[in-house]
């Protein structure tokens, strides 16, 4: 969307721009040298750390993806009007994006989160998806303690899914780390992320015993991310005073030790801490009864939609995912709550793309014709198909979503619907427990956002929505 703002606000105003996006299937239209060379300026939009070494040199103006997609002509004039910044690398590594108009500390947490986010993604996903193919594929194994792996074809399908679901917070971790301290926070990040997720102590140093050791869960593997990027970022800084003779082997050597062994010996202190907020955390859910578990199956789909695929979103998301870690030991409770996240997510764009196609009147032909596209977005659990819309008119789009996506996660509760897949919408409902009232949670959802959407916008006039009177 940004990408596309500034592409036509350029257009508009007579000028030339290239725009290299960097979304979760990589780089697209990549910037050359020579692109560089010749620009006048460059614009970073984004809210994840970007590697700045290419841009040594040019001025350069940083600023938060938002304004990239509201704001394109202010930004472009930035650059025009000489007012960005000249962008000097130190050494020529790579850089954190400085925001050149101010940052608050909220926004530099967000985009650090969304760096781990967007690299723990693909685990999640595919790790879970084949984990839950396992469960599908199993019917012999059905009501047994073997169930998801009795028969070589889902022990396949599970071993490959949960290896690949168990790196879910060391990655996480990780990319936090790195986005806060640069590629030396990665390697103290992932030990941050096991030592959460195992849940070693000092006790454990003395018996070795595995068996005693209760994970500290995802509360755990948030607060290591954050302390071990900024433990190596300590470490970096007081690094700054050693002779410059040693500035090769800072990153090679210095940095993993020390940030490596700083955040294990944090983990290992305050691990039985987070293992007993973890486990009374556990506790309250598992032992959640139905009307307590309708609620919050309402809240967290109504977080699906509160900033689609923003901080809330990504909140409730990762709740979900979380959940569903066989260390949590919810077992089906936390995949009622995943199932209740996904038929929240899975509203907004649904809602969007029935009020298109049924109040013609309250879109334009433009909104009509993207508001199809919905439909797929919203059976793919791709929220962020509803963000154009939402964009343009928050107040109404924003909370009829809301309340659509309340209403299904806490129906999808209330049914008890269960889901194995932390990822997949309506192709994954082959996996979905008790799928046909799954499938008209989201529905219902669906239709009531849609309607309230559709009743509290004004009809357009003829001209503004091209249709005839």
């Amino acid at each position: 969307m940004a990408a596309e703002a500034l592409e036509n606000k350029a257009k508009e105003m007579g000028l030339r721009i290239k725009v290299e996006t960097q979304g979760s299937a990589g780089a697209k239209n990549v910037l050359t040298a020579e692109d560089i060379a010749g620009a006048k300026g460059v614009i970073i939009a984004a809210d994840k750390n970007i590697e700045l070494f290419r841009f040594d040199g040019k001025p350069l103006y940083s600023c938060p993806v938002s304004r990239g997609i509201n704001e394109p002509e202010a930004l472009i004039n930035e650059v025009m009007e000489g007012r960005a910044p000249i962008h000097h690398n130190a050494g020529g590594a790579a850089a954190p994006a400085a925001t050149s108009d101010g940052e608050s500390t909220w926004h530099k947490i967000y985009k650090h989160l969304m760096n781990g986010v967007s690299h723990m993604l693909p685990f999640v996903i595919g790790g879970g998806i084949l984990t839950a193919i396992a469960f599908l594929v199993d019917q012999p194994g059905l009501g047994t303690s073997a169930y998801g792996s009795s028969i070589p074809a889902a022990a396949l399908f599970k071993t490959i899914g949960g290896e690949a679901f168990g790196l879910m917070l060391p990655i996480l971790a990780g990319y936090i780390a790195s986005s806060i301290a640069d590629r030396p926070g990665l390697a103290p990040g992932f030990v941050g992320g096991l030592f959460a997720k195992a849940g070693y102590d000092f006790a454990y140093l003395g018996t070795l015993d595995a068996t005693a050791l209760v994970s500290g869960g995802f509360i755990a593997a948030l607060f290591a991310d954050f302390a071990a990027g900024y433990l190596t970022l300590g470490i970096e800084r007081v690094c700054d005073k050693l002779p410059s003779s040693l500035e090769g082997i800072k990153p090679m050597l210095i940095y993993p030790v020390l940030g490596t062994l700083a955040i294990g010996v944090v983990m290992l202190a305050l691990n039985p801490v987070f293992a007993a907020i973890n486990t009374a955390l556990n506790g309250f859910l598992a032992g959640l009864g139905t009307s307590n578990i309708v609620v919050l199956g309402l809240v967290l789909g109504g977080m699906m939609s509160v900033d689609m695929g923003g901080p809330f979103n990504k909140a409730a998301y990762v709740f979900g995912t979380a959940a569903l870690d066989p260390s949590s030991g919810l077992g089906t409770t936390g995949q009622v709550i995943m199932a209740s996240v996904m038929v929240g997510g899975m509203v907004p764009p649904l809602a969007i793309a029935l009020s298109t196609t049924f109040f013609k009147n309250r879109w334009t032909k433009q909104d009509r014709n993207a508001g199809l596209v919905n439909y797929i977005m919203g059976l793919s659990f791709i929220s962020e198909g509803a963000i154009p819309f939402a964009a343009a008119d928050p107040g109404h789009v924003l909370a009829s979503c809301i309340i659509g996506s309340a209403i299904a996660g806490g129906l999808s509760a209330a049914f008890g619907c269960t889901s194995p897949a932390p990822h997949g919408g309506a192709w994954a409902t082959a996996v979905i427990g008790n799928p046909a009232m799954w499938l008209v949670a989201c529905l219902v959802g669906a239709v009531a956002g849609c309607l309230i959407l559709s009743f509290w916008k004004k009809p357009l006039d003829a001209n503004e929505s091209g249709l005839e009177k």
